[in-house]
């Protein structure tokens, strides 16, 4: 400043000025740089401010603010995005289980450590260009930016799910499991600002807790207000009366022999205005009413007489159901009785499929009639292996004979080293517990060549073929039919993330 006054002294002087004025111009141009130095230091104080009130101070994510501003911005733009109004920006939400005990037993600093560990994590595990905040407590939002369908969003939550369930977490030399559950939102249909995205979020998300699911998209049916849940509740019971109800079937074949082992029964709703509907449209309401266990018992009771139908043509192949969370109490063991009594179906060619969430969940009942269906000679897959927190010791405990490795980690086999790495271990884990693994989500010969060579027992998916009709199934897969794996075919289209009743 000194040395800059003194040049402009000496520039003054070449000009003719007089000292005085000379003094004047040399103290106005200090005036004017002290002037743009006060603009620049309250120029970057104001840019920490903002970075401060958009900033989480414990875990250096986003926070509230952040997320609103991005939202709001993003959704403005959903005209653009969202050309067939199915793909949108989405929410993810999601809280720790169990975040309060930790707080009580190791102390307030211990919580902020995890929270800090959980942070990362979950930056890491985001997909790029999303928003990661933590919005207050142990909660949790992720902000997908580019369109996304409700399929995709889903399969951002189960990433999330493995993330956070890979370990990995300590607190005051204590070493923590962590579990959640994550609720997705999807513009435009679950909502056209933030404040509705995240409010269905929020309802999707302690119905994942509640039902055990792990990851739930928002529908209309969960909204506790909604008129549409009532609507759709009294339609459903018709529907099981009227005929309205079906299943499809889609194969499993021997990953070497490509041979058929098995049929998955596939449950779908042919509403009369709305049109096939999927089980996420219907199946989270039902889970919270009575009529979850008569829709479990249709869906049991028809999958097993379709497959001893098929066993009278000269197709006997075993059938798998996919089974709600909800239901694993002792009236399921009923169920099941009743079916194979019925269709004098030997209960070893009878899989029931649980999801990994609903096996970590503690919950003492679920864990005996899961044990108790296995001891009778019903087989029990594992579905959705990886995306949750299943301890090696449940798995020991159950008598488990299959497990599904989770489609996230076949879609991306041949994208990276990663996610073949896990694919391989959840395969050699199978084997080593005694299990057949299955691989869900095939969709390329080149993907069931790698899991062959990856030692896989299974591969179910679009290249084996689509959920298709109990006859078309029976024209395709009886001995002798000219149909192999990954050869085009008529079969019926179903969202390849669509199961039978969970």
């Amino acid at each position: 400043m000194v040395e800059t006054s003194a040049a402009l002294a000496a520039s003054a002087a070449e000009l003719g000025l007089s000292p005085g004025e000379q003094l004047l111009v040399a103290a106005g141009v200090v005036a004017v740089a002290v002037l743009v130095s006060l603009l620049v230091l309250l120029r970057r104080q104001h840019r920490r401010q903002n970075s401060l009130l958009r900033t989480d101070p414990l875990t250096g994510l986003g926070n509230r603010v952040l997320l609103a501003e991005v939202g709001e911005r993003v959704l403005a733009a959903l005209p653009e995005l969202d050309g067939d109004g199915r793909h949108g920006p989405g929410l993810l939400l999601l809280d720790l289980d169990g975040f309060k005990d930790v707080n009580d037993t190791l102390g307030h600093a211990a919580g902020d450590a995890l929270l800090v560990q959980v942070a990362r994590r979950l930056d890491d595990a985001a997909p790029a260009g999303a928003v990661v905040a933590r919005l207050g407590g142990d909660e949790f939002a992720v902000l997908l930016t580019t369109p996304v369908t409700t399929a995709q969003a889903v399969l951002h939550g189960k990433r999330l799910l493995a993330a956070l369930g890979a370990g990995g977490f300590s607190a005051d030399g204590v070493d923590l499991d962590i579990t959640s559950s994550v609720g997705v939102a999807v513009a435009p249909t679950a909502g056209r600002t933030i404040g509705e995205l995240l409010r269905h979020a929020d309802l999707a998300m302690y119905e994942a807790k509640r039902s055990r699911a792990g990851v739930l998209p928002y529908t209309a049916d969960l909204a506790p207000e909604s008129s549409d849940a009532l609507t759709t509740l009294s339609a459903l019971r018709q529907a099981m009366d009227q005929g309205e109800l079906t299943l499809l079937y889609q194969p499993v074949v021997d990953a070497r022999t490509r041979q058929l082992c098995a049929f998955e029964a596939l449950l779908r709703w042919q509403h009369p205005t709305r049109g096939l509907l999927t089980p996420v449209e219907f199946l989270p309401l039902a889970e919270r009413t009575t009529l979850v266990s008569p829709l479990t018992r249709w869906v049991v009771l028809t999958a097993v007489r379709q497959a001893a139908a098929w066993r009278r043509a000269g197709l006997d192949t075993t059938v798998a159901v996919n089974i709600s969370a909800s239901v694993l109490e002792p009236g399921l063991l009923g169920i099941v009785d009743e079916a194979l009594a019925r269709g004098s179906w030997p209960p070893e060619q009878l899989v029931l499929e649980i999801t990994e969430t609903a096996v970590a969940s503690d919950a003492g009942e679920a864990l005996e009639v899961v044990r108790t269906l296995g001891e009778r000679g019903v087989r029990i897959s594992v579905d959705d292996f990886g995306a949750g927190y299943t301890s090696l010791g449940q798995l020991r405990e159950l008598t488990v004979h299959q497990l599904k490795v989770d489609r996230q980690f076949v879609t991306d086999l041949l994208g990276g080293p990663e996610d073949e790495a896990i694919a391989a271990s959840i395969i050699d884990l199978g084997h080593r517990l005694g299990l057949r693994v299955i691989a869900e989500g095939v969709e390329s010969g080149a993907a069931a060549d790698r899991l062959r060579d990856l030692g896989c027992d299974e591969l179910q998916g679009y290249w084996v073929g689509r959920p298709m009709s109990a006859d078309l199934a029976l024209e395709r897969w009886q001995p002798g039919a000219a149909r192999a794996a990954g050869a085009p075919g008529a079969e019926v289209s179903a969202s390849p993330t669509s199961p039978a009743t969970g």
